[in-house]
């Protein structure tokens, strides 16, 4: 029947609630900021949830929250033991706000989950000295597990995601920097939008695992440029790891080892489209830009599965 919701449709409920107003919005980032998640941890789950989306096929995406199913919640990409603490604490959040009136706005687990990468990034925003207001409009649904094929949905299951320089070499079928090229295709990236958001990921140290590699900075969970303006420094010299499949930033001077990094991160500056445009971050007078259009690319990937905001331009 045409009414009928399949499994295979990746069916998510309409919220049939009264929608989050700003004032909600606003006291909602400050209970998840205030919730002792650290920004990387909020950045993570809000792009483990959202950067699932695939343009190929336009499934995935945060709508729907089944970031928190089966079985998206175990991918090894999405650090599984984290990911369910930072979910604890966040439909902690959500309940709370949920039960204060019956008759009052509600917001879903998905919406929560998306909010919280936005708080965590106007906090790292402001922390770098940049004032900014991260785009955010209510509406996602939460799936149940009941309307969730997990045979179907292990097929999504990331083998690399650059985005947080994660690169699963077993079972990768590309290397590291043209997995990065195509899982920013599958989220319809422009190479600009790819490279601020690398650039910004990084900084916000928001690796899989907490990896450090990449993190081209003193102060990581600051929405800072300074992975531009490092690996553009001169007096960086980079050479091979011992450990394959990564690289040492050297002091010139001293000879310390400065930074790591894998070649997802080193392409950004050996590769002459995408230097050009980490160039245009690293200057010093970038900062403000750099935050703005880190955010607008943000703010499209939480968007791609809102095909109802699509519909109603």
């Amino acid at each position: 029947f045409p009414g009928e919701a399949l499994i295979w449709q990746d069916p998510v409920p309409v919220p049939e609630h009264k929608l989050v107003g700003e004032r909600d919005i606003k006291n909602l980032k400050k209970a998840i900021l205030d919730s002792g998640l650290t920004t990387a941890e909020l950045v993570r789950t809000a792009w483990a949830s959202a950067g699932s989306f695939r343009a190929g096929d336009m499934r995935g995406g945060a709508n729907g929250a089944r970031v928190a199913l089966m079985p998206q919640r175990d991918w090894a990409v999405n650090n599984p033991q984290e990911l369910a603490r930072v979910l604890k604490e966040l439909r902690k959040v959500q309940q709370d706000f949920n039960g204060k009136s019956s008759r009052g706005p509600k917001i879903s687990l998905a919406d929560t989950i998306v909010l919280g990468g936005a708080a965590a990034i106007e906090q790292a925003a402001e922390d770098a000295g940049v004032e900014v207001e991260v785009p955010f409009v209510p509406g996602r649904g939460d799936a149940t597990q009941a309307q969730t094929d997990v045979a179907s949905f292990s097929l999504l299951e990331p083998r690399a995601d650059a985005f947080r320089n994660y690169y699963d070499a077993e079972h990768s079928y590309r290397p590291p920097t043209e997995m990065l090229v195509d899982r920013a295709d599958q989220l319809n990236l422009t190479v600009p939008e790819m490279t601020v958001l690398v650039g910004g990921m990084r900084a916000l140290g928001a690796n899989s695992a907490g990896s450090t590699h990449g993190v081209f900075t003193d102060q990581p969970g600051t929405l800072s440029n300074d992975f531009f303006v490092n690996l553009m420094d001169l007096s960086i010299r980079w050479q091979k790891s011992d450990t394959e499949g990564l690289y040492e930033g050297l002091d010139r001077s001293s000879g310390e080892v400065k930074f790591t990094a894998t070649p997802v991160d080193l392409i950004f500056g050996s590769n002459a489209e995408l230097r050009a445009v980490s160039e245009v971050y690293a200057y010093d007078n970038a900062r403000e830009r750099f935050v703005n259009d880190f955010v607008a690319a943000w703010t499209k990937v939480m968007q791609l599965d809102r095909f109802d905001l699509r519909h109603s331009l």
